[in-house]
């Protein structure tokens, strides 16, 4: 038998790569040597880190739509996404 080499994924469990779909983070805290930053997730307040290279400049306390640990857009701070 013989195995395939292209990837799957099971989109029943909510698969973040083909999922196309944004969290909304604030940022509490940013490294900008790495262009990184610590951020909090609104709905559930789980903290990651998060590469901010593409949203630049990022301040503490924006709001940013995160896919799959890299910030895509910034959010605006009272509407939801």
């Amino acid at each position: 038998m013989t195995e395939s080499l292209i990837p799957s994924c099971d989109h029943s469990r909510g698969c973040i790569t083909c999922g196309d779909e944004a969290i909304r983070m604030r940022v509490l805290r940013i490294d900008e040597q790495r262009e990184l930053a610590l951020c909090a997730a609104e709905e559930t307040g789980k903290h990651s880190t998060v590469e901010v290279a593409l949203v630049q400049p990022v301040a503490e306390d924006d709001v940013l739509l995160v896919h799959a640990g890299t910030a895509i857009a910034r959010a605006e701070s009272g509407v939801a996404a």
